[in-house]
Protein backbone atom coordinates (compact mmCIF):
# COMPACT_ATOMS: atom_id res chain seq x y z
CA UNK A 1 0.00 0.00 0.00
CA UNK A 2 1.54 3.68 -1.15
CA UNK A 3 0.42 6.24 1.49
CA UNK A 4 -1.14 9.19 0.25
CA UNK A 5 -1.11 11.73 2.57
CA UNK A 6 -3.17 14.90 2.51
CA UNK A 7 -3.57 17.71 4.76
CA UNK A 8 -6.84 20.21 4.75
CA UNK A 9 -9.06 22.45 6.72
CA UNK A 10 -12.59 21.79 7.77
CA UNK A 11 -14.76 23.83 9.67
CA UNK A 12 -17.80 22.66 11.95
CA UNK A 13 -20.14 24.96 13.75
CA UNK A 14 -17.66 25.49 16.56
CA UNK A 15 -14.32 24.93 15.65
CA UNK A 16 -11.76 24.86 12.52
CA UNK A 17 -10.30 21.30 11.99
CA UNK A 18 -6.87 20.77 10.42
CA UNK A 19 -6.71 17.49 9.24
CA UNK A 20 -4.05 15.50 8.07
CA UNK A 21 -5.32 12.10 6.40
CA UNK A 22 -3.77 8.98 4.50
CA UNK A 23 -6.00 8.64 1.80
CA UNK A 24 -3.86 5.60 0.43
CA UNK A 25 -6.99 3.13 1.89
CA UNK A 26 -9.56 4.89 0.61
CA UNK A 27 -10.11 1.69 -2.05
CA UNK A 28 -9.24 -0.66 0.45
CA UNK A 29 -11.16 0.22 3.77
CA UNK A 30 -12.15 -1.29 5.57
CA UNK A 31 -9.24 -3.57 5.98
CA UNK A 32 -9.57 -7.10 7.30
CA UNK A 33 -9.15 -7.58 11.17
CA UNK A 34 -9.24 -4.22 11.89
CA UNK A 35 -12.27 -3.70 13.63
CA UNK A 36 -11.33 -1.37 16.53
CA UNK A 37 -10.95 2.47 16.22
CA UNK A 38 -8.11 4.17 18.57
CA UNK A 39 -7.85 7.89 19.68
CA UNK A 40 -5.39 9.46 21.77
CA UNK A 41 -6.21 13.01 22.74
CA UNK A 42 -3.50 15.60 23.57
CA UNK A 43 -4.30 18.40 25.98
CA UNK A 44 -2.38 21.40 23.91
CA UNK A 45 -2.47 24.00 26.72
CA UNK A 46 0.26 22.19 29.18
CA UNK A 47 2.19 21.57 25.95
CA UNK A 48 2.73 25.02 25.00
CA UNK A 49 2.91 26.53 28.23
CA UNK A 50 6.05 24.19 28.99
CA UNK A 51 8.07 25.29 25.45
CA UNK A 52 9.35 28.47 25.41
CA UNK A 53 9.11 29.02 21.47
CA UNK A 54 6.61 27.90 18.96
CA UNK A 55 8.95 26.03 16.68
CA UNK A 56 9.82 23.84 20.21
CA UNK A 57 6.09 22.97 21.30
CA UNK A 58 5.54 21.98 17.19
CA UNK A 59 8.75 19.73 17.44
CA UNK A 60 7.91 18.04 20.59
CA UNK A 61 4.21 17.09 19.40
CA UNK A 62 6.17 15.86 16.02
CA UNK A 63 8.30 13.46 18.39
CA UNK A 64 5.80 12.02 20.00
CA UNK A 65 3.58 11.52 16.58
CA UNK A 66 7.28 9.82 15.75
CA UNK A 67 7.35 7.65 18.42
CA UNK A 68 3.88 6.75 18.62
CA UNK A 69 3.89 5.59 14.84
CA UNK A 70 6.88 3.34 15.35
CA UNK A 71 5.64 1.84 18.55
CA UNK A 72 2.21 1.44 17.92
CA UNK A 73 3.14 0.27 13.91
CA UNK A 74 5.59 -2.51 15.54
CA UNK A 75 4.87 -6.02 14.94
CA UNK A 76 3.60 -6.44 18.60
CA UNK A 77 0.72 -3.91 17.84
CA UNK A 78 0.47 -3.55 14.22
CA UNK A 79 -2.00 -0.61 14.48
CA UNK A 80 -2.22 1.28 11.29
CA UNK A 81 -2.16 5.31 11.70
CA UNK A 82 -4.62 6.99 9.54
CA UNK A 83 -4.08 10.70 10.28
CA UNK A 84 -4.55 12.91 12.98
CA UNK A 85 -6.89 16.39 14.05
CA UNK A 86 -5.80 19.46 15.19
CA UNK A 87 -7.91 21.77 16.93
CA UNK A 88 -6.88 25.08 18.92
CA UNK A 89 -6.92 22.73 22.15
CA UNK A 90 -6.11 19.37 21.75
CA UNK A 91 -4.05 17.38 18.72
CA UNK A 92 -5.88 13.60 18.05
CA UNK A 93 -4.31 10.70 16.44
CA UNK A 94 -6.11 8.28 15.19
CA UNK A 95 -5.34 4.42 14.34
CA UNK A 96 -6.88 1.46 13.94
CA UNK A 97 -5.97 -1.77 15.87
CA UNK A 98 -6.76 -5.75 15.70
CA UNK A 99 -9.19 -5.61 18.10
CA UNK A 100 -8.49 -4.36 21.69
CA UNK A 101 -4.27 -4.49 20.71
CA UNK A 102 -2.63 -3.16 22.66
CA UNK A 103 -5.31 -3.04 25.56
CA UNK A 104 -5.59 0.11 27.43
CA UNK A 105 -2.82 -0.76 30.47
CA UNK A 106 -0.46 -1.11 27.87
CA UNK A 107 -1.14 2.07 26.21
CA UNK A 108 -1.41 4.06 29.57
CA UNK A 109 1.98 2.29 30.76
CA UNK A 110 3.60 3.64 27.27
CA UNK A 111 2.41 7.35 27.47
CA UNK A 112 3.54 7.57 31.54
CA UNK A 113 6.81 6.24 30.36
CA UNK A 114 7.45 8.38 26.98
CA UNK A 115 5.01 11.40 27.44
CA UNK A 116 4.83 14.08 30.16
CA UNK A 117 2.01 15.58 29.95
CA UNK A 118 -1.82 13.64 30.47
CA UNK A 119 -3.16 12.06 27.52
CA UNK A 120 -6.63 11.20 26.69
CA UNK A 121 -7.10 7.24 25.03
CA UNK A 122 -10.64 6.20 24.08
CA UNK A 123 -11.42 3.00 21.57
CA UNK A 124 -14.42 2.08 20.12
CA UNK A 125 -15.70 -0.59 18.06
CA UNK A 126 -16.03 0.74 13.94
CA UNK A 127 -15.22 -2.46 11.59
CA UNK A 128 -16.42 -0.15 8.78
CA UNK A 129 -14.24 1.85 9.86
CA UNK A 130 -16.95 4.57 9.12
CA UNK A 131 -15.11 7.42 11.10
CA UNK A 132 -11.78 7.06 8.15
CA UNK A 133 -14.83 7.95 5.71
CA UNK A 134 -15.86 10.73 7.93
CA UNK A 135 -12.21 11.85 7.81
CA UNK A 136 -11.75 11.91 3.66
CA UNK A 137 -11.84 15.47 2.09
CA UNK A 138 -14.94 16.13 0.14
CA UNK A 139 -14.65 17.65 -2.97
CA UNK A 140 -14.01 21.65 -1.87
CA UNK A 141 -11.54 19.90 0.98
CA UNK A 142 -9.72 17.98 -1.88
CA UNK A 143 -8.89 20.82 -3.61
CA UNK A 144 -7.63 22.44 -0.03
CA UNK A 145 -5.38 19.55 -0.39
CA UNK A 146 -4.48 20.41 -3.54
CA UNK A 147 -3.62 24.06 -2.26
CA UNK A 148 -1.38 23.01 0.28
CA UNK A 149 0.64 20.66 -2.05
CA UNK A 150 1.21 23.37 -4.41
CA UNK A 151 2.14 26.24 -1.52
CA UNK A 152 4.57 23.68 -0.12
CA UNK A 153 6.49 23.17 -3.45
CA UNK A 154 6.33 27.02 -3.71
CA UNK A 155 7.79 27.67 -0.38
CA UNK A 156 10.07 24.64 -1.31
CA UNK A 157 11.34 26.93 -4.34
CA UNK A 158 11.83 29.60 -2.24
CA UNK A 159 8.62 31.45 -2.79
CA UNK A 160 7.86 33.97 -0.52
CA UNK A 161 3.90 33.02 -0.30
CA UNK A 162 3.37 36.34 1.77
CA UNK A 163 4.41 38.95 -1.01
CA UNK A 164 1.19 39.76 -3.20
CA UNK A 165 1.27 38.91 -6.81
CA UNK A 166 -1.11 38.38 -9.52
CA UNK A 167 -3.32 35.12 -8.76
CA UNK A 168 -4.97 33.69 -11.66
CA UNK A 169 -8.22 31.10 -11.34
CA UNK A 170 -9.73 29.68 -13.92
CA UNK A 171 -13.41 28.57 -14.12
CA UNK A 172 -15.84 26.47 -16.35
CA UNK A 173 -18.95 26.76 -17.09
CA UNK A 174 -21.89 24.36 -19.26
CA UNK A 175 -23.27 27.47 -21.13
CA UNK A 176 -22.62 30.55 -22.13
CA UNK A 177 -25.01 32.16 -20.41
CA UNK A 178 -23.80 31.59 -16.93
CA UNK A 179 -20.94 32.47 -17.56
CA UNK A 180 -21.85 35.91 -18.73
CA UNK A 181 -23.75 36.37 -15.88
CA UNK A 182 -21.55 35.55 -13.37
CA UNK A 183 -19.07 38.57 -14.55
CA UNK A 184 -20.31 41.31 -12.49
CA UNK A 185 -20.83 39.03 -9.51
CA UNK A 186 -17.10 38.35 -9.68
CA UNK A 187 -16.57 41.89 -10.57
CA UNK A 188 -18.41 43.20 -7.41
CA UNK A 189 -16.23 40.70 -5.53
CA UNK A 190 -13.16 42.75 -6.60
CA UNK A 191 -11.91 40.02 -9.37
CA UNK A 192 -10.48 41.01 -12.78
CA UNK A 193 -12.18 39.67 -15.63
CA UNK A 194 -8.76 38.66 -17.79
CA UNK A 195 -9.98 38.84 -21.21
CA UNK A 196 -6.83 38.48 -22.89
CA UNK A 197 -6.00 34.93 -21.21
CA UNK A 198 -8.07 31.92 -22.69
CA UNK A 199 -9.03 29.27 -20.25
CA UNK A 200 -8.46 25.93 -21.94
CA UNK A 201 -12.66 24.15 -22.60
CA UNK A 202 -13.35 21.12 -21.02
CA UNK A 203 -15.80 18.31 -21.82
CA UNK A 204 -18.54 19.32 -20.29
CA UNK A 205 -17.44 22.47 -19.78
CA UNK A 206 -16.91 24.19 -22.84
CA UNK A 207 -16.72 28.02 -21.75
CA UNK A 208 -13.84 28.98 -20.12
CA UNK A 209 -13.18 31.99 -17.52
CA UNK A 210 -9.94 33.19 -16.20
CA UNK A 211 -10.08 35.72 -13.35
CA UNK A 212 -7.39 37.02 -10.90
CA UNK A 213 -6.70 38.99 -8.08
CA UNK A 214 -3.63 40.68 -6.30
CA UNK A 215 -3.10 39.06 -3.30
CA UNK A 216 -0.71 37.02 -1.39
CA UNK A 217 -0.59 33.08 -2.03
CA UNK A 218 -0.35 31.70 1.98
CA UNK A 219 -2.43 28.95 2.99
CA UNK A 220 -5.08 30.63 4.65
CA UNK A 221 -5.32 32.94 1.98
CA UNK A 222 -5.85 30.96 -0.80
CA UNK A 223 -8.23 28.45 0.79
CA UNK A 224 -10.39 30.89 1.56
CA UNK A 225 -10.98 32.43 -1.77
CA UNK A 226 -11.55 29.06 -3.41
CA UNK A 227 -13.94 28.21 -0.74
CA UNK A 228 -16.01 31.33 -1.85
CA UNK A 229 -15.45 30.67 -6.05
CA UNK A 230 -16.47 27.19 -5.13
CA UNK A 231 -19.88 28.27 -3.34
CA UNK A 232 -20.18 30.52 -6.32
CA UNK A 233 -20.24 28.24 -9.12
CA UNK A 234 -22.03 25.76 -7.09
CA UNK A 235 -25.25 27.41 -7.91
CA UNK A 236 -23.95 29.19 -11.42
CA UNK A 237 -23.39 25.95 -13.63
CA UNK A 238 -20.04 26.05 -13.37
CA UNK A 239 -16.92 24.76 -11.56
CA UNK A 240 -13.41 25.65 -10.59
CA UNK A 241 -10.63 24.55 -11.82
CA UNK A 242 -7.70 25.92 -9.90
CA UNK A 243 -5.29 28.66 -9.60
CA UNK A 244 -1.62 29.76 -10.30
CA UNK A 245 0.49 32.26 -10.12
CA UNK A 246 4.48 33.79 -10.67
CA UNK A 247 6.75 32.90 -8.06
CA UNK A 248 7.98 35.56 -5.87
CA UNK A 249 11.18 34.51 -4.44
CA UNK A 250 12.31 35.26 -1.08
CA UNK A 251 15.38 37.10 -0.57
CA UNK A 252 17.55 33.26 0.25
CA UNK A 253 15.43 31.90 -2.94
CA UNK A 254 16.89 34.26 -4.89
CA UNK A 255 20.93 34.00 -2.94
CA UNK A 256 20.02 30.01 -3.68
CA UNK A 257 19.08 30.68 -7.21
CA UNK A 258 22.08 32.92 -8.04
CA UNK A 259 24.54 30.26 -6.86
CA UNK A 260 22.94 27.74 -8.70
CA UNK A 261 23.48 29.44 -11.75
CA UNK A 262 26.65 30.41 -10.92
CA UNK A 263 27.65 26.68 -10.50
CA UNK A 264 25.91 25.67 -13.36
CA UNK A 265 27.78 28.18 -15.92
CA UNK A 266 31.14 27.30 -13.93
CA UNK A 267 30.61 23.22 -14.56
CA UNK A 268 29.57 24.09 -18.24
CA UNK A 269 32.59 26.01 -19.23
CA UNK A 270 34.73 23.43 -17.24
CA UNK A 271 33.07 20.88 -19.41
CA UNK A 272 33.68 23.03 -22.79
CA UNK A 273 37.59 23.21 -21.57
CA UNK A 274 37.73 19.56 -20.69
CA UNK A 275 36.11 18.97 -24.39
CA UNK A 276 38.59 21.19 -26.29
CA UNK A 277 41.68 19.68 -24.27
CA UNK A 278 40.53 16.11 -25.38
CA UNK A 279 39.42 16.93 -29.05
Amino acid sequence: MTDNWGFYERRTESEQLRVLINAGYKGRAPLTGYTDLLSITINLYPVRAHNRSNREFVKQLEQLESMLEKWLGSKESEAIYIGRINAATRLEFYYYTKGGKPDHPAINAWLLQNWPFRAQVYRKEDPQWDFYRFLLPDELEEMFVHNAQMIYALIHKGDNVGEPRIVYHWLQFRDDGDRHEIVPVLEELGYVIEKEKEGRPEHGYPYPLVISRYEDVRLDTVNERVRELHALLAGSGGRYDGWGSVIKLSAAGRVRRFIRRRYSAIETALRKAFAGRNS
